[in-house]
């Protein structure tokens, strides 16, 4: 970069020389024009005059010509040359110096750059996430092999093709935003596959694009379905037989006592042990079938949910509500119940009725949990998060939740309360679900809990 600042310099240099010397021979030419005794001095300074003015504009054109040259290989990507010569004079060289120097910049940018789109382009083929990259107009800037093979397409050029091949996939990579994650079951290739949608938008050289990734879903739902499924099946077995054991045991000896034509006398007299033993027996066969009527009515309840009716809900007064439901249960139990709110003017749209179903639910839940505990405080708190989510919080200080217990407590049926049914945190998760939300759980033992609720 030195060497081209002093070739610059001395072209300056010398243009300037130039330039004295153009003004001199004018100067020249001019005086002895006045001076007739000079005849051979205008000849000689007008002749440079000529010469000079001739040389300045020549060098001016080349260089004009070379820049133009320079900017058109720029202009069009053309690094391989520059108009050096070897015949070029000092001045056209340190242009020719600096071109050198740009277009070696050029050319390593270039390099550089194709080496990151390589090395980009490499790592995007080999992600498992299929990836696809489009304009608003829905054509396909960039799709990556995973995607391809999940379309079974090798090229395609538009979202309008990947609509022919699957609508519903079309039309939701259509009409996803932003930040919007979508699960999508949809037939792909004869083969039903669970897929979530995730987008974000960028603009690109003044063009707005949409990103999308599609993560097949299907065997890790499959797993947690299994997963799920075994739980409840293990919750089902152990509820059934707690309640099947005691009247297959009563029954056998209701049959026996029966059978027994010996006792039948006794059987009739009221005053009779034996009748007092049967009498025992029917009547706790009785409750434990209605018991286990009971528990089946309960798995009714979680698999006919009633349809949410959405609205838009004032936090402030919902949690007002809440607190004057609960205030004869909140008092007794000696309960501080405190609330907060990030703003008094949040809203949320939900259905209102099964928003207040779970959040009652949950309160009661803490309540039972801070039984043992001095100075038992709920707190009810509600903000936005910086991604615009709205989340509402219950928080206890009880006696918290064990690791084990806590990987099963939104499993139907499961329960640690002698006289719970276990589906009240179930129902809650699904009820939050249906309100487009979700529900989760942090707990320390000996602490206290805090269920937050997502939308």
């Amino acid at each position: 970069m030195g060497s081209l600042t002093n070739s610059l310099r001395g072209q300056h240099v010398r243009l300037m020389v130039q330039i004295a010397l153009l003004v001199g021979s004018a100067f020249l030419f001019t005086f002895s024009i006045l001076q007739t005794n000079w005849i051979g001095t205008p000849i000689i300074s007008l002749t440079l005059v000529v010469l000079i003015t001739s040389n300045i504009i020549r060098i001016s054109e080349k260089s004009n010509r070379d820049f133009a040259q320079f900017l058109s290989n720029v202009s069009h990507n053309d690094f391989s040359t520059s108009t050096a010569t070897s015949t070029q004079s000092s001045g056209s060289r340190s242009l020719v110096e600096a071109q050198k120097i740009l277009l070696e910049k050029y050319r390593k940018l270039k390099r550089d750059r194709s080496v990151q789109n390589s090395y980009l382009h490499a790592v995007v083929e080999h992600l498992d996430t299929a990836l696809i990259c489009f304009d608003n107009t829905g054509k396909i800037e960039f799709i990556n092999d995973a995607a391809s093979k999940l379309l079974n397409k090798k090229y395609i050029s538009s979202v309008s093709i990947i609509g022919k091949l699957n609508k519903e996939l079309g039309d939701t990579l259509k009409s996803i935003r932003a930040g919007d994650h979508i699960v999508l079951k949809t037939v792909l290739g004869n083969e039903l596959q669970s897929l979530i949608l995730t987008a974000t938008e960028f603009i690109l050289l003044e063009k707005n694009y949409k990103l999308v990734s599609l993560q097949n879903i299907k065997n890790a739902l499959d797993e947690r379905e299994i997963e799920s499924w075994q739980k409840v099946i293990k919750v089902l077995t152990h509820e059934i037989m707690n309640s099947m054991t005691p009247i297959v045991s009563l029954s056998h000896y209701v049959k026996k006592v029966v059978d027994d034509k010996t006792l039948l006398p006794r059987l009739a007299d009221e005053t009779s042990q034996q009748h007092r033993d049967l009498q025992q027996s029917i009547e706790a066969i009785s409750s434990r079938s209605q018991g286990l009527m009971e528990f089946v009515n309960s798995y009714r309840s979680l698999s006919n949910l009633p349809q949410p009716d959405f609205s838009e809900i004032e936090i402030e007064a919902l949690f007002q509500r809440i607190e004057s439901l609960l205030k004869e249960m909140l008092d007794s139990k000696g309960v501080t119940f405190i609330t907060q709110l990030e703003s008094h003017d949040v809203t949320l749209v939900a259905d209102v009725k099964l928003l207040e179903q779970v959040l009652i639910n949950l309160i009661s839940n803490a309540i039972d949990a801070m039984e043992v505990v001095e100075n038992p405080c709920i707190q009810l708190w509600c903000n936005k998060n910086r991604n615009g989510k709205t989340l509402i919080q219950v928080k206890d200080n009880g006696c918290g939740i064990s690791k084990d217990v806590m990987e099963n407590i939104f499993t139907p049926f499961f329960t640690t309360k002698e006289q719970g049914s276990g589906i009240g945190l179930s129902l809650s998760r699904q009820l939050t679900r249906l309100n487009k939300g979700t529900l989760t759980v942090s707990s320390s033992e000996g602490v206290g809990s805090q269920f937050t609720l997502t939308f």
